[in-house]
Protein backbone atom coordinates (compact mmCIF):
# COMPACT_ATOMS: atom_id res chain seq x y z
CA UNK A 1 0.00 0.00 0.00
CA UNK A 2 1.13 3.55 -0.72
CA UNK A 3 3.01 4.99 2.28
CA UNK A 4 1.50 8.44 1.70
CA UNK A 5 -1.98 6.99 1.87
CA UNK A 6 -1.11 5.05 5.01
CA UNK A 7 0.23 8.14 6.77
CA UNK A 8 -2.87 10.15 5.84
CA UNK A 9 -5.17 7.42 7.17
CA UNK A 10 -3.25 7.20 10.43
CA UNK A 11 -3.27 10.99 10.76
CA UNK A 12 -7.00 11.27 10.14
CA UNK A 13 -7.82 8.47 12.59
CA UNK A 14 -5.47 9.96 15.19
CA UNK A 15 -7.06 13.37 14.79
CA UNK A 16 -10.56 11.92 15.27
CA UNK A 17 -9.40 9.95 18.30
CA UNK A 18 -7.70 13.00 19.86
CA UNK A 19 -10.73 15.15 19.04
CA UNK A 20 -12.98 12.78 21.00
CA UNK A 21 -10.64 13.18 23.96
CA UNK A 22 -10.43 16.97 23.35
CA UNK A 23 -6.67 16.68 22.95
CA UNK A 24 -6.27 17.51 19.25
CA UNK A 25 -4.62 20.90 19.85
CA UNK A 26 -2.29 19.59 22.55
CA UNK A 27 -1.47 16.65 20.30
CA UNK A 28 -0.74 19.07 17.44
CA UNK A 29 1.87 20.80 19.60
CA UNK A 30 3.24 17.43 20.66
CA UNK A 31 3.51 16.26 17.04
CA UNK A 32 5.35 19.45 16.07
CA UNK A 33 7.83 18.80 18.88
CA UNK A 34 8.17 15.15 17.81
CA UNK A 35 8.81 16.20 14.23
CA UNK A 36 11.45 18.65 15.41
CA UNK A 37 13.12 15.86 17.42
CA UNK A 38 13.02 13.48 14.45
CA UNK A 39 14.62 16.13 12.24
CA UNK A 40 17.30 17.30 14.65
CA UNK A 41 18.20 13.92 16.14
CA UNK A 42 18.92 11.52 13.26
CA UNK A 43 19.89 8.76 15.68
CA UNK A 44 16.37 8.86 17.11
CA UNK A 45 14.84 7.75 13.81
CA UNK A 46 17.53 5.08 13.33
CA UNK A 47 16.91 3.74 16.83
CA UNK A 48 13.15 3.62 16.31
CA UNK A 49 13.57 1.72 13.04
CA UNK A 50 16.04 -0.78 14.44
CA UNK A 51 14.62 -4.30 14.75
CA UNK A 52 17.13 -4.98 17.54
CA UNK A 53 15.49 -2.52 19.95
CA UNK A 54 12.48 -3.91 21.84
CA UNK A 55 9.14 -2.13 21.35
CA UNK A 56 8.98 -1.31 25.07
CA UNK A 57 12.28 0.59 24.83
CA UNK A 58 11.05 2.44 21.75
CA UNK A 59 7.85 3.42 23.59
CA UNK A 60 9.89 4.66 26.53
CA UNK A 61 12.13 6.64 24.17
CA UNK A 62 9.14 8.29 22.46
CA UNK A 63 7.64 9.11 25.86
CA UNK A 64 10.99 10.62 26.89
CA UNK A 65 11.10 12.72 23.71
CA UNK A 66 7.61 13.99 24.60
CA UNK A 67 9.05 15.34 27.88
CA UNK A 68 6.36 16.60 30.25
CA UNK A 69 3.30 14.37 30.75
CA UNK A 70 2.26 13.34 27.23
CA UNK A 71 -1.42 13.16 26.32
CA UNK A 72 -3.16 9.80 26.44
CA UNK A 73 -3.84 10.06 22.70
CA UNK A 74 -0.08 10.45 22.08
CA UNK A 75 0.78 7.42 24.19
CA UNK A 76 -1.94 5.36 22.48
CA UNK A 77 -0.62 6.52 19.10
CA UNK A 78 2.90 5.39 20.05
CA UNK A 79 1.58 1.98 21.05
CA UNK A 80 -0.37 1.66 17.80
CA UNK A 81 2.69 2.57 15.71
CA UNK A 82 4.86 0.08 17.54
CA UNK A 83 2.25 -2.70 17.50
CA UNK A 84 1.76 -2.33 13.74
CA UNK A 85 5.50 -1.87 13.15
CA UNK A 86 5.07 1.49 11.42
CA UNK A 87 8.15 3.11 12.93
CA UNK A 88 9.55 3.87 9.47
CA UNK A 89 6.39 5.84 8.68
CA UNK A 90 6.50 7.89 11.88
CA UNK A 91 7.85 11.06 10.26
CA UNK A 92 5.29 10.96 7.44
CA UNK A 93 2.44 10.23 9.84
CA UNK A 94 3.55 13.12 12.04
CA UNK A 95 3.68 15.46 9.04
CA UNK A 96 0.28 14.22 7.87
CA UNK A 97 -1.24 14.83 11.30
CA UNK A 98 0.10 18.39 11.34
CA UNK A 99 -1.29 19.06 7.85
CA UNK A 100 -4.64 17.47 8.68
CA UNK A 101 -4.94 19.46 11.90
CA UNK A 102 -4.18 22.74 10.11
CA UNK A 103 -6.79 21.91 7.47
CA UNK A 104 -9.44 20.99 10.02
CA UNK A 105 -8.84 24.14 12.06
CA UNK A 106 -8.54 26.38 8.95
CA UNK A 107 -5.11 27.61 9.94
CA UNK A 108 -2.78 29.07 7.32
CA UNK A 109 0.93 28.74 7.99
CA UNK A 110 2.96 31.69 6.73
CA UNK A 111 6.74 31.34 6.60
CA UNK A 112 8.78 34.55 6.57
CA UNK A 113 12.54 34.77 6.31
CA UNK A 114 14.36 38.03 6.95
CA UNK A 115 18.04 38.94 6.83
CA UNK A 116 17.86 40.43 10.35
CA UNK A 117 15.59 40.31 13.38
CA UNK A 118 12.29 42.11 12.84
CA UNK A 119 10.62 44.18 15.58
CA UNK A 120 7.57 42.55 17.16
CA UNK A 121 5.35 45.48 16.12
CA UNK A 122 6.05 44.83 12.44
CA UNK A 123 5.44 41.10 12.86
CA UNK A 124 2.14 41.79 14.64
CA UNK A 125 1.08 44.13 11.86
CA UNK A 126 1.99 41.51 9.23
CA UNK A 127 0.05 38.81 11.12
CA UNK A 128 -3.01 41.08 11.22
CA UNK A 129 -2.74 41.67 7.46
CA UNK A 130 -2.47 37.92 6.78
CA UNK A 131 -5.52 37.24 8.98
CA UNK A 132 -7.49 39.84 7.01
CA UNK A 133 -6.36 38.35 3.70
CA UNK A 134 -7.00 34.70 4.58
CA UNK A 135 -10.16 35.26 6.65
CA UNK A 136 -8.93 32.71 9.15
CA UNK A 137 -6.33 31.91 11.73
CA UNK A 138 -2.66 32.41 10.83
CA UNK A 139 0.38 30.68 12.26
CA UNK A 140 3.41 32.87 11.57
CA UNK A 141 6.81 31.18 11.31
CA UNK A 142 9.65 33.71 11.26
CA UNK A 143 13.29 32.87 10.68
CA UNK A 144 16.42 34.95 10.29
CA UNK A 145 18.95 34.13 7.59
CA UNK A 146 21.76 36.67 7.02
CA UNK A 147 22.64 34.86 3.76
CA UNK A 148 19.67 36.50 2.00
CA UNK A 149 21.50 39.85 2.48
CA UNK A 150 18.30 41.91 2.72
CA UNK A 151 14.64 41.87 1.81
CA UNK A 152 12.53 38.84 2.66
CA UNK A 153 11.24 35.45 1.53
CA UNK A 154 7.52 34.85 1.93
CA UNK A 155 5.94 31.40 1.65
CA UNK A 156 2.38 30.12 2.04
CA UNK A 157 1.91 26.47 1.23
CA UNK A 158 3.65 25.77 -2.06
CA UNK A 159 3.67 29.43 -3.13
CA UNK A 160 6.87 31.36 -2.56
CA UNK A 161 7.87 34.95 -3.14
CA UNK A 162 11.60 35.58 -2.97
CA UNK A 163 12.12 39.32 -2.57
CA UNK A 164 15.56 38.94 -1.05
CA UNK A 165 18.69 40.68 -2.28
CA UNK A 166 20.41 37.31 -2.73
CA UNK A 167 17.42 36.05 -4.74
CA UNK A 168 17.42 39.13 -6.96
CA UNK A 169 21.17 38.84 -7.54
CA UNK A 170 20.71 35.17 -8.43
CA UNK A 171 17.99 36.07 -10.96
CA UNK A 172 20.20 38.73 -12.49
CA UNK A 173 23.08 36.25 -12.74
CA UNK A 174 20.87 33.70 -14.50
CA UNK A 175 19.60 36.34 -16.91
CA UNK A 176 23.11 37.55 -17.77
CA UNK A 177 24.35 33.99 -18.28
CA UNK A 178 21.33 33.20 -20.45
CA UNK A 179 21.86 36.32 -22.61
CA UNK A 180 25.58 35.63 -23.00
CA UNK A 181 24.89 32.02 -23.92
CA UNK A 182 23.11 33.10 -27.09
CA UNK A 183 25.83 35.59 -28.06
CA UNK A 184 28.60 33.00 -28.09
Amino acid sequence: MNEGLISKRYAKALYRYAEQRQEETALYRRMKALLDSLRTLPNLYETLCSPMIPAADKAALLALVAKDRPEASYLDFVQLILTNRREKSLTKITLSYIDYYLGQKHITVVHLTFAAEMPQTILSHMRDRFVALTHGEVELSVTTDPAILGGFIFQIGDRRLDASVAGQLGQMRKQILQENKYRL
